[in-house]
């Protein structure tokens, strides 16, 4: 770890001294809405299959097997999503090229998906019946949400955002601002797997829904719209808008965006 780093909890309190007076410096990484909903939805996919309830991958796994029966009913609404899908072998079969996956199960993540469509379908099925409003998995929250503070919605006290697109070249910037000497080609990443749904075959209805269901991470975080989601179209249209919301009494307002109406 080139920058000496280490996990700790730290109160809101603590966190704006650090910024304000300490000279430390917050940093967070954002991602293309748009893109970013992909993964996730394929990673919760992942998360919440009944594979996780019990076969190989949770044998020796009993946090995640525990993890999986406190949070399956949120999505229980969406009966489609897993229909014979019983076992993570009946899974890759769907989207895992048989050689790769005769293998090893692994291979399957760094070789392009084969599904011909049928999570595709069940993706887009799942996107015409979500409103946003309770995501299913942490995977699946707004960004903005992890950049204010939980308890009054205000906004966290964050240095500079970094486009996670472009991991490399922010981390170096942070290093050079830091000091700190990266060699070249020793920067290392998290996993990176390859997309088990296959993307291309989702309509821009489906794509224009899912920057409504953004919207804020649109707004608050200033990414360009997707070329598919800039519509006059007022049905389809992403807006959002600066309104006053009564904080302690309805004299007391503050300003706040919010999306124009809820998808």
């Amino acid at each position: 770890d080139f920058f000496d780093g280490n996990d700790r909890r730290v109160k809101h309190d603590e966190l704006e001294l650090a910024v304000h007076q300490l000279d430390y410096a917050l940093i967070s990484f954002v991602r293309d809405p748009l893109n970013r909903f992909y993964s996730s939805f394929d990673e919760s996919f992942f998360r919440l299959g009944p594979w996780m309830g019990s076969g190989p991958i949770v044998a020796d796994k009993p946090r995640v097997k525990k993890w999986y029966f406190e949070n399956k009913y949120k999505v229980e609404k969406y009966p489609y999503l897993y229909e014979g899908l019983p076992t993570i072998g009946h899974f890759r079969k769907v989207y895992c090229p048989p050689d790769e996956l005769s293998i090893s199960p692994l291979a399957c993540n760094d070789v392009p998906s084969i599904e011909n469509g049928t999570l595709a379908h069940r993706f887009e099925r799942f996107v015409r019946d979500y409103d946003g409003r309770e995501p299913f998995d942490v995977h699946m929250n707004l960004q903005v949400s992890n950049l204010v503070w939980g308890v009054t919605g205000n906004p966290l006290p964050v240095t500079k955002l970094y486009n996670a697109t472009e991991a490399d070249k922010g981390w170096l910037d942070i290093a050079h601002e830091k000091g700190v000497h990266i060699p070249d080609g020793q920067l290392t990443h998290g996993r990176r797997i390859t997309r088990r749904f296959n993307v291309s075959k989702v309509s821009d209805a489906t794509k224009r829904k899912i920057c409504r269901l953004m919207a804020l991470d649109y707004c608050c975080l200033n990414f360009e719209l997707p070329e598919v989601c800039r519509t006059a179209d007022d049905v389809e249209a992403v807006f959002c808008a600066l309104d006053k919301i009564p904080i302690r009494s309805p004299n007391d307002n503050e300003l706040v965006i919010q999306p124009w109406m809820n998808p």
